[in-house]
């Protein structure tokens, strides 16, 4: 039997898992866009990796305090 706080961090670090793979894949598709000279589509993934990496970086602050 799992406490809801339990619950919630577990989940949570799922998340944290799941934006960071965003970013890191988002930033990757950017830099394929950017040596295609392609600004359009770079400036798209650069900002996704830009919200997933705040995101991440929401949930870790809440487990700060």
């Amino acid at each position: 039997n799992i406490s809801k706080n339990r619950k919630m961090k577990l989940l949570d670090n799922i998340r944290i898992g799941l934006h960071h793979a965003a970013y890191h894949r988002n930033l990757r598709y950017a830099q394929e866009q950017k040596q295609k000279k392609n600004i359009n589509q770079f400036k798209k993934y650069i900002y996704r990796a830009e919200n997933a990496w705040r995101r991440l970086v929401l949930i870790q602050e809440k487990y700060k305090k």
